[in-house]
């Protein structure tokens, strides 16, 4: 008797991890990492169906930026500032370390794709950052006043690691 259950494989936790982008909300990242780290263990455990690409990274990558703009957009709700002009000064300590969590964590995950990139036999195209994987990275990083981090993707991006799509 065959088993007829569905699995899922790097398409279907593509398209859970981009529905957290997308549902904007301080939690986002968290929930987006929680996807990434299943697909990572079962892909590590064998299933080469689930072995994540560029498409995956940014996925979470945006849900970390999306946890940003919700974490502001909470907070500035009866603001005189709205969260598009707040700057990171006028946040609260709490908010600034969140804001600074998420864009640290976009930054580490860039790297990891980069290493995995590089790592890969003939170096993977599906592996390779895209001009839209730095962006989102980058405009994380300014938005947390991290000028270190952001220099380093806008380095990485000029020696040629990306992918124009």
């Amino acid at each position: 008797e065959k088993d007829h259950r569905v699995m899922p494989d790097c398409i279907s936790y593509s398209t859970v991890i981009n529905a957290y982008a997308n549902s904007q909300t301080p939690q986002s990242g968290t929930h987006a990492d929680d996807i990434l780290r299943r697909m990572m263990h079962r892909y590590l455990m064998g299933d080469t169906k689930c072995r994540p690409n560029a498409v995956a990274f940014t996925a979470a990558m945006k849900a970390h930026s999306a946890a940003i703009n919700a974490t502001i957009m909470s907070i500035s709700e009866g603001e005189s500032t709205t969260a598009a002009t707040m700057t990171f000064s006028e946040m609260s300590s709490e908010v600034q370390q969140q804001v600074k969590a998420s864009a640290k964590r976009c930054e580490d995950l860039l790297q990891q794709l980069c290493i995995m990139y590089h790592q890969s036999p003939g170096n993977d195209r599906s592996l390779k950052p895209t001009s839209t994987t730095f962006d989102v990275v980058e405009r994380a990083l300014m938005r947390a006043e991290d000028e270190d981090g952001a220099k380093m993707v806008r380095l990485l991006r000029e020696e040629g690691m990306i992918d124009v799509k």
